[in-house]
C-alpha cells in the first residue's frame, strides 16, 4: 500500500515520522480510515480497517502505530457538532491525538471551560492537528472530555521507550486554556450525520481489536527479520539454519492459528453489531482472548530471539528494531494481563 523504502536509522535517530512518510499517509488517507468519503476519508468498516492496521504493522512498527492511533481518533467524529467535526476532520492532514486519562482540571466559565493539566503518551504529538483529553470538573467532579487546537498545546518531548521511538508519544500540557462548550463532547451523544457503522461499535472492543491486529502484523515483521538474518548467516544446508528455520516455521504456525481465531471472533462481533444484538459475554471473552493471545505470541517470539545472540539487542540491527517495536506495542494496557 505504501511503496517506499523505510529508513530505519532515520526513524530511530530523529524519533519522528519523516515528511515523506506523513505525505504518503495523507495521500492514501491512512489516518482517516474511519472517516466518510464526504470528509476525505476511506469510510472503512471495522474488519477492513483492522486488516490495514495489520498490514502497516508488518511494514513498519512506527508507521503501523501511527496509522492505528491516527485512525482510532476517527471514532470521535460523530460526537462533535457538525461544524466542529468538519473543521477537525476535513483537512487532508487532519490527525487527532490525545489521552483518555483524566489528568487535568476544568473550571466552568461562560461559554465553556478553562482547562489545565498534563497528559502522557499522546502518540503523533509532532503532527497532530487536534488533541483530545479528559478533565475533571472542579465544581462537581464530573469528567469533561475536551478538544483543543494544536496551537494552544505545549508539547513536552519526553517519549523515551525502547521501541516505537518515532511515534512521538509525548506528553502534552495545557495551562488555563479556554475550551468552548462546542469543543467538548460525550461518548453517548451523536451530534452530526457523519457516523459510520464502526462508530457505534463498543469502543473498548474496537481498541482491543485494533491494537491486537496491529501487534499480529508486527509479530510477522519480527519473523520476517529473523528469517532474513538466518539466511544471511548460514547456507540452507547448514544444521544451524535448519534448526532455527524449523523453529521459525513453528512460531509462524502458532501465530497463524491465533490470527485465524482472532479474525473469527472479530467477524462474529461485527456481524452481531450490524444486527444490533451484540453479546456482552462475548465482549468480555474477547478481551481475555486478546490479552492471553498477546502473551502467547510474546513468549513464542522471545524464545526465538534467543537464537540470534547479540543481533537481538543491538539497536543498529533491523531484527532488534522490529523486536523492540513489537515489545513496546504489546505492552499497551488493552493487551496486558
Amino acid at each position: 500500500m505504501l511503496n517506499m523504502a523505510i529508513k530505519i536509522d532515520e526513524l530511530e535517530n530523529t524519533k519522528t515520522l519523516t515528511k515523506e512518510i506523513l505525505t504518503a499517509l495523507y495521500e492514501h488517507k491512512l489516518l482517516k480510515i474511519f472517516v466518510p468519503d464526504t470528509l476525505g476519508g476511506l469510510g472503512k468498516n471495522l474488519l477492513d480497517g483492522i486488516k490495514i492496521f495489520r498490514q502497516m504493522g508488518q511494514l513498519d512498527g512506527n508507521i503501523g502505530w501511527a496509522v492505528t492511533i491516527g485512525s482510532g481518533g476517527n471514532m470521535f467524529l460523530p460526537l462533535f457538532q457538525q461544524a466542529v467535526g468538519e473543521m477537525y476532520f476535513k483537512p487532508e492532514a487532519a490527525v487527532i491525538s490525545g489521552s483518555g486519562k483524566p489528568t487535568g482540571t476544568a473550571r466552568k466559565v461562560e461559554g465553556g471551560y478553562i482547562i489545565s493539566g498534563r497528559w502522557h503518551y499522546c502518540s503523533g504529538a509532532d503532527y497532530a492537528t487536534t488533541f483530545t483529553m479528559n478533565t475533571i470538573n472542579e465544581e462537581n467532579g464530573e469528567m469533561i472530555t475536551c478538544s483543543v487546537n494544536r496551537a494552544n498545546v505545549t508539547i513536552v518531548q519526553d517519549w523515551q521507550a525502547i521501541g516505537l521511538k518515532a511515534t512521538a508519544s509525548h506528553t502534552i500540557q495545557l495551562e488555563n486554556v479556554f475550551v468552548q462548550d462546542s469543543e467538548t463532547f460525550q461518548f453517548d451523544q451523536i451530534q452530526n450525520n457523519y457516523n459510520l457503522p464502526v462508530h457505534s461499535f463498543p469502543f473498548l472492543t474496537f481498541s482491543e481489536s485494533s491494537f491486537f491486529s496491529l501487534v499480529i502484523g508486527m509479530a510477522y515483521s519480527v519473523l520476517m527479520k529473523q528469517q532474513q538474518s538466518l539466511s544471511g548467516k548460514f547456507p540452507v544446508e547448514h544444521s544451524r539454519y535448519q534448526l532455527v528455520s524449523e523453529k521459525i516455521q513453528q512460531a509462524q504456525t502458532i501465530i497463524n492459528e491465533i490470527e485465524v481465531a482472532f479474525d473469527t471472533r472479530v467477524e462474529t462481533l461485527w456481524q452481531q453489531h450490524t444486527q444490533l444484538q451484540i453479546d456482552e459475554q462475548l465482549l468480555q471473552e474477547f478481551s481475555q482472548f486478546c490479552q492471553t493471545a498477546c502473551s502467547e505470541i510474546t513468549n513464542v517470539l522471545q524464545l526465538l530471539m534467543r537464537y540470534f545472540g547479540m543481533e537481538a539487542v543491538l539497536e543498529t540491527s533491523e531484527l532488534s528494531y522490529a523486536w523492540r517495536n513489537f515489545c513496546t506495542a504489546s505492552q499497551h494496557a488493552f493487551l496486558t494481563p
